[in-house]
């Protein structure tokens, strides 16, 4: 009795954790949350000790794909969505990386909209963030992985997560705030500084954008 009530409090935790995720993202902790390999296409491959799905040189050779799809989506206002992604190349210069694809399929539409690529390979997860425009129509998130040259790359997804609102990020380059506000305080307050007419409020000498006096910051 003991056993099957630990049983249940852990289904219910996975439960728990499984609800906790927004339509559209996956964490890939036990599955991959409704998202599936496309069968004309390599399998991306759930790591056994969960946590990432990967594409390598181990199953797949260069040029080959693996594509993963999600069930129907629907947006009526705009959604960020994140994902946390590492492409992995062999030591030296690779004249045809592996690359990352990320597409969206409205329905009865016949075509993938291209929202964002990167052959970008780093020895660390990478995030990147997209902003999704509202919609009336159900759509799906492609997830395309392209192995590129070498006997070591790899394609991995840690996390992909879709949440309501959008993406803020923020270079300040446009002189302004990018929608994040100061909260009320007589003394201290935020100002976007720099440019080659320098703001008084600021000493800093040049911006982390351009590295010269001419960001803003």
């Amino acid at each position: 009795m003991l056993l099957e009530g630990v049983l249940l409090v852990v289904q219910a935790l996975q439960l728990a954790n499984a609800l906790d995720l927004p339509a559209g993202s996956c964490a890939f902790e036990e599955d991959t949350c409704g998202f599936d390999s496309v069968f004309a296409f390599l399998p991306w491959i759930l790591n056994e000790e969960g946590h990432y799905v990967y594409m390598d040189t181990s199953f797949a050779r260069q040029g080959e794909k693996a594509v993963l799809l999600s069930s129907d989506l629907q947006a009526e206002e705009w959604n960020c969505l994140r994902l946390v992604y590492q492409i992995t190349t062999p030591p030296g210069s690779v004249s045809d990386p592996s690359q990352l694809n990320l597409y969206v399929r409205f329905e009865d539409e016949s075509f993938d909209r291209l929202l964002w690529s990167t052959k970008e390979p780093s020895d660390s997860w990478l995030i990147a963030s997209l902003d999704l425009q509202n919609s009336s129509k159900k759509f799906k998130i492609l997830i395309e992985g392209v192995l590129g040259q070498g006997n070591t790359a790899s394609i991995a997804l840690f996390e992909i997560k879709m949440t309501a609102g959008y993406c803020i990020e923020c270079d300040f380059e446009e002189n302004h705030l990018c929608g994040f506000v100061n909260r009320w305080n007589p003394n201290v307050n935020w100002f976007v500084g720099g440019g080659t007419a320098k703001n008084t409020h600021s000493i800093l000498p040049q911006d982390h954008t351009f590295r010269s006096e001419h960001g803003y910051f």
